[in-house]
């Protein structure tokens, strides 16, 4: 691995924990919303919090955020890497800087390759995140429990790995993540050799405001995708499944809530891709300003 390559599987890591921590109550919200739909439990997010908190606590809202905590790290890091070398193989000239459309290419490649890892991670985070009620009158006792219990059930394939399809269609439009990143800090006068003069303070300042503008692209282009899978994944662990594939879930919705249907949860997710996409991209930044550039 090149030092390069070093550097971004290093700030993906720190940029993981800082999205998790600063996103997971609003993930929490929105994923109660996108499963509970029209007619469900919850009339907005306001009131969803307001139950949330008042019912389970302050902790509530970080239900199921074990599994992408102690993930995340791992996951963005291999991410970055990934990404990392599927744009320098799609570059033709090697020497130079990617275009913001070489960076969307491997954006798309790298997000279809890191799917199959995070799949297992989001399936428990869902379920886990949809449980009410006390400790004893849930079905799932924390993230290994689940786990366990899902594979006995239903297997890999059809527990697990339910709701796939619509993952990979989330993390293939991380094009929408990485590209306006790279657009955004080119705008900003953050690309290489047009940023000194700055301190500090004045670069993190940017990469804030870069990193969530760009959370807001990203949700915009796969937020339908999104609702799908989470509906996906926390429906009853039963046989037959409640939806037989992203299909039957999307037409489902679409019959019960018409398009609006796909929106629901919106709100919440713009506001968490404020803070935890900034918090992610302000830590990569800061990791790579701290790391030496070659071991």
């Amino acid at each position: 691995m090149g030092d390069g390559q070093w550097r971004s599987f290093v700030g993906g890591t720190s940029s993981g924990a800082a999205l998790v921590i600063a996103g997971h109550p609003f993930d929490t919200i929105k994923v109660r919303l996108q499963t509970e739909g029209k007619g469900g439990r919850f009339t907005g997010a306001w009131d969803c919090l307001r139950q949330t908190m008042s019912k389970e606590g302050f902790f509530g809202l970080y239900k199921g955020v074990l599994p992408p905590l102690l993930f995340a790290g791992f996951i963005n890091s291999t991410l970055f890497g990934m990404q990392s070398m599927a744009v320098n193989a799609i570059k033709n000239d090697k020497s130079r800087k990617p275009t913001v459309t070489e960076t969307m290419k491997g954006a798309v490649v790298s997000g279809f390759a890191i799917s199959f890892i995070v799949q297992p991670i989001e399936a428990v985070k869902a379920r886990l995140q949809v449980q009410y009620g006390a400790k004893n009158e849930v079905k799932y006792h924390g993230m290994v429990d689940c786990f366990r219990k899902v594979v006995s059930n239903l297997g890999i394939r059809h527990g697990l790995y339910r709701g796939w399809t619509m993952t990979a269609l989330c993390r293939m439009s991380n094009y929408a993540y990485f590209g306006p990143y790279e657009f955004f800090r080119s705008k900003f006068g953050m690309t290489s050799g047009s940023s000194e003069g700055r301190s500090i303070l004045q670069s993190m300042g940017i990469t804030v405001l870069c990193g969530s503008l760009t959370g807001v692209c990203y949700w915009l282009c796969c937020y339908p995708f999104d609702v799908v899978k989470n509906k996906i994944m926390a429906a009853p662990d039963v046989r037959p499944p409640v939806y037989r594939n992203g299909y039957d879930c999307a037409v489902q919705i679409y019959r019960n809530a018409g398009w609006r249907g796909f929106t629901i949860g919106l709100a919440p997710c713009l506001l968490r891709a404020l803070p935890a996409n900034a918090a992610a991209f302000t830590a990569f930044e800061l990791t790579m300003h701290l790391l030496p550039k070659s071991l």
